[in-house]
């Protein structure tokens, strides 16, 4: 099979995954919209139960799998490809079986001792099928990456997706009159049916390309003495176990995160202030909230369902693309680790870190300084903005962290991710400890250890690259010219708006920041208003677009060989070359 480049590679994941997040948010924004957050928090429960498996039994195979027969081809031995598929399609689905299993055997406890959330118990279990399907999906995804084929991958992400919107929009809608845990189950059941549609998608495309997928080179290796399956096995888990431990300590620490938020949430006691963002911004009812009493279990759900159901999906959409990035570097960085070519690694390394910057940055600070009117935009919910303007800016450091630990996977040194997460997992416990506690803070805790956690991770992970694989990372490439770019930016998108909003007759942009608000809450607002609040965003949004596209020009952050790597790269050189906008 002929290898795609690799940023061909990533191209296609990114506009796969472009669309899995638009039909992702076709599938959260009129369920957040039915359910509401109540429902968010039952909803983000499950998930992040099942998340925290999903890793536990997935995260590093995939990963392993990629960089075997990304080696294995670099050899030219075919035979020895096809083995490790089937190794790690077997122990896959065992992994997958078992913890299916243990996610339905364990789901009472879970839902009613750790959680305190007895109503998230039916969405648990509805979930947890997935397990198994989201197995066997990834034992596919790793082989056909590792060829560097990224098609298949984005066919079954793709069909994932619109198998939890039709399904998961269609039973949350029928099942909602009966209760709202029941709702919430049903659209927890759309995530099962996606990953098992996208099952049946990848298999599909397997058998179809099966018999193009061979080396018929003369230097093709068919050696039936390749690598014993025992051997393959030992090789898979010791490339695997330190890439799933890496991987699940921060999911872990996202089902900390569900418990302990919840959980310091019920240690505040009601002040006036909290009384009223409670019942007058949040809209719950009087009863459930009493001055000088502990909060209880629905103002908690509440404030968690904003904070996971609302902020939360639009903080995950940049890194999610950046994930294409990740998956498709670990076979290219593996090959020329393999063969020793020291200086396509680090050539790799500092593209890729220099794209992931270049976009991260200006997606950081959009959502940030625009989230009032994204919240507005996409829910007709704004209660979550002050959440939004602090988590926003965790974007760039999740992003980096993505990518950073994809290297040092590719390159074999996979401890060190997995040393520097739980160093940051215990940052993230430890704020979240303390701050969500403090009244005037409670919920604002949150976005705020999350963007602590990452950021150190990120700096970390970062000093391993710089040290073992020789990357150039100067301050002024990397941190300050981004920067300066993203924070002229910024100012241009607020006062775009601003402009805008004077011009359109709707509220002025407001980036105050408070998680005790004391006045109703401007949204939901009238079609015709939320209509014009789009539009001021659209002409925001594109002014900023254009001022970052001319910042990052003028500050030479695009490099010559980056856009050498891409699709009609000497082409586009060429042009840019005229202009002196390359550095």
């Amino acid at each position: 099979m002929k290898k795609q480049s690799y940023l061909k590679g990533a191209f296609i994941l990114v506009l796969a995954n472009g669309l899995v997040k638009v039909i992702g948010a076709l599938f959260k924004i009129p369920l957040a919209n039915i359910i509401h957050e109540e429902g968010m928090a039952i909803f983000s429960t499950a998930y992040n139960l099942y998340a925290c498996m999903f890793v536990i039994a997935t995260a590093g195979l995939p990963v392993a799998v990629s960089k075997m027969v990304s080696a294995s081809l670099a050899k030219n031995n075919y035979n020895e490809t096809k083995k490790i598929f089937r190794a790690a399609l077997t122990l896959l689905m065992l992994i997958g079986l078992a913890g299916t299993i243990v996610l339905i055997l364990g789901a009472r406890i879970f839902a009613v001792q750790m959680v305190n959330s007895p109503s998230s118990y039916l969405s648990i279990i509805a979930i947890s099928p997935a397990i198994f399907f989201v197995s066997v999906l990834s034992a596919f995804r790793g082989y056909f990456q590792g060829f560097s084929d990224m098609l298949p991958t984005a066919l079954s992400e793709v069909a994932e997706a619109l198998g939890k919107l039709i399904i998961g929009l269609l039973l949350a809608y029928i099942l909602l009159p009966t209760g709202i845990e029941n709702g919430a189950a049903g659209a927890v059941l759309g995530v099962t049916a996606g990953t098992f549609l996208g099952c049946i998608v990848m298999f599909v495309t397997y058998v179809t390309r099966k018999n193009k997928m061979s080396l018929n080179g003369p230097t093709a290796i068919y050696d039936p003495q390749t690598g014993s399956t025992r051997k393959i096995f030992i090789e898979l888990a010791k490339l695997a176990v330190p890439i799933t431990i890496g991987a699940a300590v921060t999911s872990l620490t996202n089902v900390i995160d569900v418990v302990m938020i919840r959980q310091r949430l019920q240690t505040i006691s009601i002040t006036q202030e909290i009384y009223t963002a409670l019942t007058e911004f949040y809209g719950l009812s009087p009863i459930d909230v009493t001055i000088g009493k502990l909060m209880t279990i629905k103002p908690s759900e509440i404030l968690y369902g904003a904070y996971s159901g609302f902020a939360i999906p639009l903080f995950n959409l940049p890194p999610t693309i950046i994930m294409s990035l990740s998956m498709s570097v670990v076979p290219f960085i593996s090959g020329a680790f393999a063969t020793n070519n020291k200086p396509e690694v680090k050539k790799l390394s500092e593209s890729t870190l220099r794209i992931t910057i270049l976009f991260s940055v200006p997606c950081a600070i959009g959502l940030s300084v625009l989230s009032e009117p994204i919240l507005t935009a996409v829910y007709n919910n704004a209660r979550a903005s002050s959440m939004l303007i602090l988590l926003a800016y965790a974007v760039i450091f999740v992003s980096l962290v993505s990518v950073s630990t994809a290297m040092l996977q590719g390159i074999g040194r996979v401890m060190i991710p997995v040393r520097n997460m739980v160093i940051g997992g215990v940052v993230k416990i430890i704020t979240n400890y303390i701050l969500i506690a403090i009244p005037t803070m409670n919920i604002g805790g949150a976005p705020i250890s999350t963007v602590l956690c990452y950021c150190v991770i990120a700096i970390l992970n970062l000093i391993s690259v710089k040290r073992i694989m020789g990357a150039n990372l100067s301050p002024s490439s990397f941190v300050f010219r981004p920067a300066i770019a993203g924070g002229i930016m910024g100012v241009g998108a607020y006062f775009a708006y601003q402009m805008s909003a004077k011009f359109l007759n709707i509220a002025p942009l407001s980036l105050l920041i408070t998680f005790t608000p004391q006045n109703s809450p401007v949204t939901p607002l009238p079609s015709g208003i939320r209509l014009r609040v789009i539009i001021a965003l659209g002409i925001a949004i594109i002014a900023a677009v254009l001022i970052y596209g001319v910042a990052i020009f003028i500050l030479k952050l695009v490099k010559r060989e980056d856009v050498l790597m891409m699709p009609k790269g000497k082409s586009l050189v060429k042009i840019l070359d005229k202009f002196k906008l390359l550095s």
